[in-house]
């Protein structure tokens, strides 16, 4: 499985390589899990980002914020 660029509750964008449970769709557990968000330190929901919605500089900037870094 890839990166994947998610969105966090506070709206900060950054980038996971572990989302879980994402095999399970939206329909049973809805679209967001429960991720320490790398911008406030927070265990916030956080929900995939369709990327055709980002400029490329919100892109770059979520690519640059990795939460599998708070490991």
């Amino acid at each position: 499985m890839g990166r994947v660029v998610v969105r966090c509750a506070e709206g900060h964008l950054f980038s996971t390589g572990a989302f879980p449970m994402q095999n399970l769709g939206p329909g049973r557990l809805g679209p967001g899990r429960l991720l320490r968000c790398p911008r406030c330190g927070r265990l916030r929901s956080a929900v995939p980002v369709d990327l055709g919605a980002l400029s490329g500089e919100e892109i770059a900037r979520a690519w640059r914020w990795d939460a599998d870094a708070l490991a």
